[in-house]
């Protein structure tokens, strides 16, 4: 999951992420253009402090800022309120849809922490004849494909409590959690003395697995992990020694498997039997064996310098399973072939093979590590503070290949929230100034070479894919877009969390870590909501679930609520 300060995804505070994935994607080669000078960074988007970039960091002139004249036209209309020089019109006939894959981990999709931090509905039957059989059928496909295929509703009904379980410490107003793996749930609470309490639950059964305080103290805990064989948890950095601690328990045991040291600034990645440590004091990453804790490989950025970015690269399947609030996925499949793309400080970007820590060779002049990007589906994209551009580099072809001009940012705008939402669709929100009540979200489609929609989504911060849809969500309220840009709600108050590529839970208000009440809604976009009732008093910014439980902390004990099957 992305961390704080490292150029990648921001977790939110309810433990969230928002990872993407690998895959080779044939990048667009632009009609080669006489080099131009770069531009210089505007102050919207000049880089700080930390990022500065010393004078033998400027570009080296060997892939000169791309250039694009349909692009500049377009920009130069949109400021000027002219007819765009092309038409931004969708394709007349829909690309085919992919066919619907199994949820998956990040395939490259790694978890990205960093050391400092917060976080029955059953159809009816009826008997239907000729044309209205028919009609119905037609209607039934046209909800599928509003998100994603082979993702039918959920058996939503009304919420029922699963079981409760005591913790091994008292919940206090100190640090508590849970997370959700497939059919394992986990807990955490921490006593008075820092010392952390882990309970985890078989949620098939509804029985508690094990307790376990095997992970020891701490002067203060901030994030909780669940991983496929194992659960993390890593502490705030100990004030005293500026260490933190990242500890490792075994899954079937709770029992303690490793424990390592983390630097003040460090981050901490997972993939495949993977752990990858970035050390920012030194410059050096570290791909640590998950079973082991031991070393297997490391290797020290490509400019010496201690800064980079790490970005996590992710796949389409990323898009299909459950989601925390920003779009972390709980339980991503983590695969041989993760990889990782790091960002150094002199703006030159390599991939990473978090298996073996072989690093592909770099390319210069890429982007600043506070530029904005994403890496999915084989693709790097990036808003160049520059050029106010957004770029896609073929990640197959990183070292080589020229970059694919997306999109030029208007005249006193700003990109944000990158975030892929189909297979070969970027999505991103665009405010003019600060004109929150103006903002709009655009999809670009990259086999068509253009916009696939444009639609306004007033104060809208952060959006989550959901299939080849996505959520924009504010502070206090969600809308779902399809994939043909529709609305299928606006404005809807609290929060919208994904459950699969075409279901979506709603929470009544925003999620919070104190106690308190959510009516929640079960929702398959194309069909009625279900509502499932009130989930009470629990501290709702510390749940998490799958595609039919609810895991979250109460008021003094854990609980386990189910809503479908």
């Amino acid at each position: 999951m992305p961390a704080p300060g490292d150029g990648s995804q921001t977790p939110d505070q309810d433990h969230d992420i928002s990872p993407y994935a690998t895959g080779t994607a044939a990048a667009a080669t632009p009609t080669p253009t006489a080099p131009t000078a770069p531009h210089e960074p505007t102050a919207a988007h000049e880089p700080t402090a930390a990022h500065e970039p010393t004078a033998a960091h400027e570009p080296t002139g060997q892939y000169a800022a791309p250039v694009d004249p349909w692009a500049e036209g377009e920009a130069r209309a949109r400021a000027s309120g002219a007819p765009l020089p092309y038409s931004m019109d969708p394709p007349t006939s829909p690309a085919p849809h992919a066919e619907p894959l199994t949820p998956a981990d990040p395939g490259g999709a790694t978890e990205t922490v960093a050391v400092t931090g917060p976080r029955s509905y059953r159809k009816g039957f009826w008997i239907l004849g000729g044309a209205a059989l028919a009609a119905a059928v037609a209607l039934g496909v046209t909800a599928a494909l509003l998100l994603r295929p082979g993702f039918p509703p959920r058996d939503y009904h009304s919420l029922a409590e699963v079981a409760r379980f005591e913790p091994i410490a008292p919940i206090t107003s100190y640090w508590s959690d849970a997370e959700v793996i497939g059919d394992r749930a986990y807990f955490a609470g921490v006593d008075d003395q820092g010392r952390a309490g882990v309970t985890a639950v078989d949620l098939d059964s509804g029985r508690e697995a094990w307790k376990s305080t095997a992970a020891g103290a701490a002067k203060s805990w901030a994030r909780m992990i669940a991983l496929p064989d194992a659960v993390v948890l890593i502490s705030d950095p100990d004030y005293t020694t500026s260490q933190a601690r990242l500890v490792r328990l075994d899954g079937k045991t709770g029992d303690l498997s490793w424990e390592y040291a983390l630097g003040s600034a460090d981050t901490v990645h997972f993939g495949a039997g993977v752990a990858l440590v970035v050390d920012r004091e030194h410059g050096v990453l570290h791909g640590l064996d998950l079973a082991t804790g031991k070393e297997r490989w490391q290797t020290a950025n490509p400019d010496g310098a201690a800064a980079s970015a790490i970005l996590d690269v992710t796949t389409p399947d990323d898009l299909t399973g459950p989601a925390g609030s920003l779009g972390r996925p709980f339980a991503p499949h983590l695969s041989d072939d993760d990889q990782v793309v790091q960002i150094a400080s002199d703006r030159s970007a390599r991939v990473i093979d978090l298996s073996t820590g072989k690093a592909g060779k770099p390319r210069p002049d890429v982007a600043y590590t506070s530029d904005k990007m994403v890496a999915h589906h084989g693709r790097l994209f990036v808003e160049e503070s520059g050029s106010d551009r957004l770029l896609a580099y073929d990640l197959a072809k990183l070292d080589s290949a020229e970059p694919a001009i997306l999109y030029t940012t208007p005249k006193d705008a700003r990109v944000d929230a990158l975030t892929p939402c189909g297979d070969d669709r970027i999505c991103f929100v665009e405010t003019v100034g600060y004109a929150k009540d103006k903002t709009e979200i655009i999809a670009y489609d990259l086999k068509e070479h253009q916009e696939a929609w444009r639609r306004p989504a007033p104060g809208a911060e952060s959006l989550v894919p959901v299939g080849d849809g996505v959520l924009a969500l504010t502070d206090e309220a969600s809308t779902l877009f399809d994939a043909t840009g529709k609305a299928r709600w606006t404005d809807v108050p609290g929060t919208a969390v994904r459950l699969d590529a075409g279901n979506v839970l709603q929470f009544s208000d925003p999620l919070s870590s104190s106690v308190g009440d959510q009516t929640l809604v079960g929702v398959h976009p194309g069909d009625d909501p279900v509502q499932l009732g009130l989930l009470r008093k629990v501290r709702s910014g510390t749940c998490a679930w799958n595609t039919s439980v609810l895991a979250c902390v109460a008021e003094k004990d854990f609980v386990v609520t189910r809503f479908a099957g």
